[in-house]
């Protein structure tokens, strides 16, 4: 039974959103007789949170010094939580606090066999580009992982804070949260919840971000969930040489039929051969080292 509840709140510029966030939660959980607190975590907006927000023994705002990203603010409200079980909610309102209960009815409902309850938004109220990258994300992810969620993007989430290998979080896995909480053998429901409009601001999503996603996708697929960080580390620095190695082909292609130069002895297409051997043989040794740590099990 969830009796204590920690509300991290990652927010970027969105002064005008959270106070109306907060009244909401408080009015909201005030119908339970849960205990919460709320770890707000502003990832250095232009406008100070502290100067519209004022704290209170279960309302906290911790301000990054730069800007730090969404995984790495939500990392920071979990190191500062103090209950076991974390709902993670984002700062623009569009998932409505009140969604907060029922995830948690679900929660005590089948407490002994649930680890982690998720919402995908039943009914969503973005614009339709947003929404066709969010699916194709989705669909790309799901394929690579071998998973089946509805919305990874969805923000709205309860889950046991059991293990802290699972919340050191980096780069953009924030939005496959519920994949990474799966591959480490945790038991993830997810249930329909509603999706608001936004009401003030601008979203900070746009399609440079599904790419990282799909590489991290990639990444906790061959490591069981980042609990190697050297291979994750690794992952990123192979795909950072195919990156570049494609760049260069490109490049010299392009000068090979417009300038009519000759392949083999530009510089750039040597660029290419040593930048694309030096990815493939980091992720072969990913993937000799993930297949021999598996084999030994």
């Amino acid at each position: 039974m969830i009796n204590e509840l920690s509300i991290v709140i990652p927010s970027l510029n969105e002064e005008k959103n959270i106070p109306n966030l907060l009244s909401e939660i408080q009015s909201s959980l005030s119908l339970s007789k849960i205990k919460y607190e709320v770890i707000i975590i502003d990832d250095f907006s232009e406008n100070k949170l502290e100067d519209v927000i004022e704290e209170s023994k279960n309302i906290k705002v911790i301000r990054n010094d730069v800007n730090l990203g969404q995984t790495k603010s939500i990392q920071i409200g979990i190191e500062n939580s103090k209950y076991r079980f974390i709902c993670t909610l984002d700062g623009d309102g569009q998932n409505p606090p009140k969604e907060i209960l029922k995830l948690l009815n679900y929660f005590n409902d089948n407490f002994n066999s649930t680890d982690a309850v998720v919402g995908y938004r039943k009914n969503r109220q973005d614009k339709l580009s947003r929404k066709i990258l969010s699916k194709t994300g989705n669909f790309i992810v799901g394929k690579i992982t071998r998973t089946k969620f509805k919305d990874l993007g969805c923000s709205l989430k309860i889950f046991k804070k059991v293990d802290s290998n699972y919340f050191q979080l980096s780069g953009d896995i924030h939005r496959i949260f519920n994949i990474l909480l799966y591959k480490n053998g945790l038991s993830v429901k997810e249930i329909g919840v509603e999706h608001f409009p936004r009401k003030f601001g601008e979203t900070n999503y746009s399609y440079r971000r599904i790419l990282p996603v799909i590489v991290d996708a990639v990444l906790i697929y061959l490591t069981n969930g980042f609990q190697k960080s050297s291979r994750y580390v690794l992952g990123k620095i192979s795909f950072i040489f195919l990156t570049l190695s494609t760049i260069f082909l490109i490049l010299s292609l392009y000068q090979k039929y417009s300038l009519d130069r000759y392949v083999i002895q530009n510089p750039l297409f040597l660029l290419f051969l040593m930048s694309f051997f030096i990815s493939v043989q980091i992720f072969v040794s990913i993937v000799i080292t993930f297949f021999l740590e598996n084999t030994k099990k």
